[in-house]
């Protein structure tokens, strides 16, 4: 996938949900210092874009299933 400013990259079903993963455990760890504002609700907010931009963006999906708005 590439956008606008020339960003390309290649992602498995496989990373994206080891991604999805890691999002989920790293809500449940202490966070210090800069990390402190990487609240629940942001890596919500994070996890979300990722199913936006990676999944209803680009597979046919949204053909069988309506977008969540």
């Amino acid at each position: 996938m590439e956008d606008s400013d020339g960003w390309a990259f290649t992602l498995t079903l496989s990373d994206y949900t080891l991604i999805l993963n890691a999002l989920h455990y790293y809500k449940k760890v202490d966070k210090r210092g800069n990390f402190a504002e990487f609240d629940d609700e942001a890596i919500n907010q994070l996890r979300d874009k990722l199913a936006e931009q990676l999944v209803w963006d680009n597979t046919g999906l949204n053909k069988f299933i309506p977008k969540p708005s």
